[in-house]
């Protein structure tokens, strides 16, 4: 795991190293092991390195014994000693066990193409001399980040967004109120769309290609859909899940340094544990919980740990050291996401960074195999489809009048609303009208379904259910989930690997029947079955926390002044109405609301606007001085 910064510049003789390594300096926590950087030509980059892989011959940045190309990578290959293997018979020798040569020999021989080999995540940089062009990629899923500027001198590219505070000719970061606007919707700002509209993130599954007079091609390689179901039997599919995903952790554990794994109470990470403890006995697993009643996993944790005979560290968090986390979890996230896990996740991956360099984690279970509560809606979304439509516009017009919060309100909304209309992925922070009065900015003409149209257009001929997980698969699995994944730990310098986001386990899981993946009552029901031997029967049939934060429960005490402070010194008040906010807090204080989640995407825009809009000069300070 590693991170990198690259500019392709018209003018030859651009040279502006100090630009380069300022923006290196700002994603050193993606590669405290080494850092390096090359000016070829029109090309320079800066590169930091984790080492994970061939720790004394993997170095980066990478140019072929020819000087014809210079390379790149962030990322994992987990089958590259496989496509080493055929190179090897042909002739072409190696100096290093690395992946990265691997890349380029690959690249040399099949051009762009070559991306579509690849099996694991990753964000890759090609410089070709030769050519004179930059092929930038990254992996299927959107696991490994990358994002890029097109300016009129060329175009520049970084790891993660921050990099870009250090570029004097973007004129500081900025606020788009339409992306905002989507971003209280979604609680995050869907690809390629970034909050600041100069930065674009190169979407998953893409390539572009870049010479001296800019972006020339966008590419899209792969396209991960749902195919017709499968007539094999159940039990003959629950073997095969067993055998894929078996092989799938056992590649995600390639690795020269110790491997450990996230386990919380739920199925994916005992599935996972359970896996890799059998592969590799005697592995770490880690577990974070809070001191409020109900708002923890660690005893469960523990069960699952004491079943599969692990070792198991527990962190048990406070509201303090919540509240003390949550301005470094704003800037490490690049871009607002609000979802209140995130803390909880960088308090672990902290703590994880501690006692290991690599992290296996359950995501991608849920959009894979139908985890999440929700999608049991599909099948009410279905029965309802061919209503008349004089009842569904009865539906429709009552859940307008329900008050929120009573019982039966988004059930009507489920009957009388069109699934494209309402559905914009696992989260969905703000209506209309309360965005209309939280915004300074409101766009009344604006609507959250051009964003997801496109999406259900890919899907158009399929069930509400398998719609609802290509929704959650290219809008939240993208912006919510991988981002605070990859961002989270990386802020501490750990490697986190997803063996569910594998190709092999997508083949296999998109031929499912929405019965192989929803039945008796419960979410993922397959998965559950295939591995229901590895796990303690408390887990088996166990619902899905994720990561629960007391929010709710502090912001209505412990946490109500420090939020209260941070809406009252706010410097966004051209975009947040900060009365407005003020009296949603009170509200939620009060229990007039349960307001958290939405205070939760308030607070987190405005301390982000703070470092990297008002106070970016005292930001960049901070970080040259490595507070950041």
């Amino acid at each position: 795991m590693c991170g990198f910064v690259g500019m392709f510049n018209r003018d030859p003789s651009f040279n502006n190293e100090e630009l380069l390594t300022q923006m290196s300096h700002a994603i050193r926590h993606r590669g405290p092991d080494e850092s390096d950087y090359i000016v070829r030509d029109s090309f320079c980059v800066a590169f930091r390195r984790l080492s994970i892989i061939d720790l004394d011959n993997g170095s980066q940045p990478y140019t072929s014994p020819d000087g014809r190309i210079t390379a790149v990578f962030n990322g994992e290959i987990y089958n590259y000693r496989d496509l080493r293997a055929p190179l090897i018979e042909e002739g072409i020798e190696f100096r290093t066990n690395s992946e990265i040569e691997v890349i380029v020999a690959l690249y040399r021989k099949y051009g762009e193409e070559f991306i579509t080999m690849l099996r694991g995540m990753f964000a890759i940089m090609i410089y070709d001399s030769e050519a004179e062009t930059v092929c930038v990629g990254r992996d299927p899923f959107g696991i490994k980040p990358m994002y890029y500027r097109e300016t009129e001198s060329g175009v520049m590219f970084a790891s993660e967004m921050k990099a870009f505070i250090f570029d004097e000719s973007m004129g500081g970061f900025k606020v788009d109120p339409s992306l905002l606007q989507h971003y209280l919707t979604f609680q995050y700002v869907p690809e390629p769309n970034t909050i600041t509209p100069e930065i674009k993130a190169l979407e998953a599954s893409h390539y572009l290609v870049a010479g001296k007079d800019g972006i020339r091609k966008m590419v899209k390689y792969a396209d991960y859909r749902f195919k017709t179901p499968s007539e094999e039997s159940f039990e003959a599919k629950a073997e095969r899940l067993r055998n894929i995903l078996t092989e799938s952790v056992e590649y995600h554990m390639i690795s020269d340094v110790e491997v450990g794994t996230f386990l919380s109470s739920g199925i994916d990470s005992a599935i996972i544990t359970a896996i890799s403890s059998r592969l590799n006995p005697g592995i770490k697993a880690l577990t974070v919980g809070f001191n409020v009643s109900s708002y923890s996993e660690l005893d469960d944790a523990a069960e699952i740990a004491k079943h599969l005979n692990v070792e198991h560290i527990q962190l048990k968090g406070n509201c303090e050291q919540f509240r003390d986390a949550f301005e470094h979890v704003v800037w490490s996230l690049d871009s607002p996401v609000a979802d209140p896990s995130t803390v909880a996740i960088y308090m672990i991956a902290r703590e994880a960074s501690r006692h290991v360099k690599v992290m296996l984690s359950g995501e991608g279970a849920d959009e894979l195999f139908a985890g999440y509560k929700t999608y049991r809606d599909s099948l009410l979304s279905g029965r309802f489809a061919d209503a008349p439509p004089a009842l569904k516009t009865v539906f429709r017009g009552l859940s307008h009048v329900w008050p929120n919060g009573v019982k039966g309100k988004n059930f009507l909304m489920r009957a009388g609303v069109p699934l494209e209309d309402r559905y914009v992925g696992n989260a969905f922070l703000f209506d209309e009208k309360a965005k209309s009065k939280i915004l300074t900015q409101f766009d009344p003409k604006q609507s959250f379904t051009e964003l997801t149209r496109p999406v259900y257009a890919d899907v158009a001929d399929k069930d509400p259910l398998i719609k609802m997980q290509y929704v959650d698969q290219r809008t939240w699995l993208r912006g919510d989930i991988l981002v605070k994944g990859d961002r989270l730990s990386m802020a501490h310098s750990l490697e986190v690997r997803v063996p569910f986001l594998d190709r092999e386990v997508f083949e296999f899981a998109s031929t499912l029947k929405n019965n192989d993946k929803l039945r008796e009552g419960t979410t993922k029901y397959i998965l559950r079955y295939a591995f229901k031997d590895y796990v303690n029967p408390e887990t088996f049939m166990r619902p899905k926390l994720g990561y629960p934060v007391p929010v709710r429960v502090w912001l209505r005490g412990e946490l109500y002044e420090w939020a209260r402070d941070i809406i009252q010194n706010s410097k966004a008040d051209e975009y947040i109405d900060k009365k407005v906010a003020l009296q949603m807090l009170e509200d939620h204080r009060t229990g007039k609301a349960d307001n958290y989640r939405k205070l939760w995407a308030i607070l987190v825009f405005i301390t982000w606007h703070r470092l990297y809009v008002a106070d970016a000069d005292e930001t960049r300070r901070r970080i040259l001085a490595g507070e950041f």
